[in-house]
């Protein structure tokens, strides 16, 4: 019994290995190669794989880059997790969309020329599609919003607010960068915040009338 569980570990160790090589890989090449030029046997000998495991894995190329998005999401989306329980256990106020926005400009400042060619070679409407919908689910899930509104009316919330957020940031990638990354943070913050409290409060007066 033992034994096996020892196998299952190793086995384990190999398909996380085999997937990580494979996002690596895809990183690599899309630093050079826009999207449409990048295929899964480009990325299989990249990542040093066969094109078997690459399938057994992701399917396809576009299922790799819902992993990519998924694994980003709920990186930043940890982070603001953390600081806001931290925030709450030492009494301060908890602001997860202040978190949020210090995570994401965490996370963009140290990848800067990764997330440039992201934006250059991969179709900005395809990009937000894998972005947007792990970020909408597990801003759900994790309960980041608050308000008293409709599945409907907060799917067209979060449609709204990302759809800014990510036109923002794209701009910023693939700009000159003149303004500095804290003050787009800044103005997101503002914006966002600023629009989520007036339309949760204007729902909520509604419900009430």
């Amino acid at each position: 019994m033992e034994q096996d569980e020892k196998s299952c570990r190793r086995m384990d160790r190999r398909v996380r290995r085999s997937r990580r090589a494979m996002m690596d890989a895809f990183d690599r090449l899309i630093v050079l190669t826009p999207l449409d030029q990048i295929t899964v046997s480009a990325i299989a000998r990249e990542a040093d794989v066969d094109r078997k495991t690459f399938y057994q894995h992701f399917g396809t190329v576009d299922g790799l880059l819902d992993a990519i998005a998924e694994e980003v999401v709920s990186g930043l989306l940890d982070e603001v997790e953390l600081a806001t329980r931290e925030r709450v256990e030492m009494g301060e106020d908890v602001r997860p969309l202040k978190a949020f926005f210090e995570a994401l400009s965490e996370h963009l400042s140290k990848n800067e020329s990764l997330q440039q060619r992201y934006c250059e070679h991969v179709p900005a409407e395809l990009l937000f599609d894998h972005l947007a919908r792990p970020l909408t689910r597990q801003i759900v899930e994790r309960g980041f919003v608050r308000g008293d509104l409709s599945a409907e009316h907060l799917e067209m919330l979060l449609a709204f607010g990302l759809g800014g957020l990510f036109s923002l940031y794209r701009w910023w990638l693939i700009s000159d960068r003149s303004v500095p990354l804290a003050e787009v943070t800044r103005c997101a913050s503002t914006l966002v915040e600023g629009g989520i409290a007036a339309y949760t409060g204007q729902r909520t007066a509604l419900t009430h009338e």
